[in-house]
């Protein structure tokens, strides 16, 4: 009899100890099933955000520099920018004093160059905010539009072999000889020889670098459908196999903020970085004007998605505490407390 009962004791023993094992077979497999699900669910978010950015920046060359009429809507307003004036003002002066050496004045005319420096440049910023003047001013964007794109079947894309991409003001320039030409002093400008090309301003010389980052845009264009739709399976994907979907939600949020970020200070970064490649200040100003211009499209898109990153990491953040507050306890929390 105390045999029979020391032989129950062991056996139960075992049998405890052999539940106990079991459950722990169990917690593991539950532990190493949900690490290897967030693993590739982490993989898979990092697509999302990844292609989230690529999404923006294709978006964006697609509506913007791809399409010439948005294109010469974003930059209506770039003549009317002070810097601007100035720079087409130096051009105009240095063609009206090229226009006004020997023999159509005699060397060493005094004061003549001052007065032209002096004359040209208000009657330029004039003409150039004059609303009679939209529709050449808009004209000349569009040419540049055209210098910086090639045209393939009838769409705009990048890779133009152009090398110079320049912006027609001749018809500004011969307005400005008129007016001019009222000064007593520089009446003979309306009968001086007018250079070729005069009114003409180069304003992009294009580099095998800058080509490459055009092609590159362009395949990025060429494959935006594709992405967007990359985009929407893996966020779907890693919403179906993370053991914790909340998570999942705020995590595609910071992702986005962060590459909203990312691409922020690339935006930025490439505009104060024109004081270091160009050397003349005046020529800076303008080329950051431009820039102004030209990005300030994808400035707002990347402020909207960071807006978007942010709900999505209060929305993921909150479903999350709703949950471990109200909802039910994980299995492997179950197993680990039996």
């Amino acid at each position: 009899m105390e045999w029979h009962g020391e032989w129950h004791e062991e056996s139960g023993k075992l049998n405890t100890m052999e539940d106990y094992l079991q459950q722990l077979a169990r917690s593991w497999r539950s532990v190493t099933s949900r690490t290897v699900r967030e693993a590739v669910a982490v993989l898979l978010l990092l697509i999302v955000v990844f292609g989230s950015g690529f999404t923006a920046l294709t978006t964006y060359a697609d509506l913007v520099l791809f399409d010439e009429d948005r294109f010469t809507e974003e930059f209506a307003g770039i003549f009317d920018n002070e810097d601007v004036q100035k720079l087409v003002a130096e051009s105009f002066t240095a063609t009206a004093i090229e226009m006004a050496a020997p023999p159509v004045t005699p060397a060493g005319s005094a004061g003549l160059r001052q007065t032209i420096q002096q004359e040209v440049p208000p009657v330029v910023a004039a003409l150039l905010a004059d609303e009679a003047n939209n529709r050449l001013l808009t004209q000349a964007v569009r040419q540049a539009h055209r210098g910086v794109m090639a045209v393939e079947g009838g769409a705009p894309v990048a890779g133009s072999p152009v090398r110079r991409v320049q912006v027609d003001l001749g018809p500004i320039f011969d307005q400005m000889l008129e007016q001019v030409t009222a000064n007593e002093e520089l009446a003979f400008l309306g009968t001086a020889a007018t250079p070729a090309g005069a009114g003409v301003m180069t304003v992009l010389e294009r580099s095998e670098p800058g080509d490459r980052f055009w092609e590159f845009l362009g395949q990025l264009q060429d494959r935006r459908s594709s992405t967007i739709s990359l985009i929407l399976l893996c966020g779907i994907a890693s919403l179906l196999i993370s053991p914790s979907r909340t998570r999942v939600v705020w995590s595609i949020g910071a992702g986005i903020v962060a590459m909203a970020g990312v691409l922020g200070v690339g935006v930025y970064g490439s505009r104060a970085l024109l004081a270091v490649l160009i050397d003349d200040s005046n020529t800076v100003r303008v080329a950051q004007a431009i820039h102004e211009a030209l990005l300030s499209d994808l400035s707002g898109r990347l402020l909207d998605m960071a807006l978007i990153g942010v709900l999505m990491i209060v929305i993921g953040a909150a479903l999350g505490w709703v949950w471990r507050r109200f909802g039910p306890t994980p299995p492997e929390e179950q197993a680990l407390h039996r």
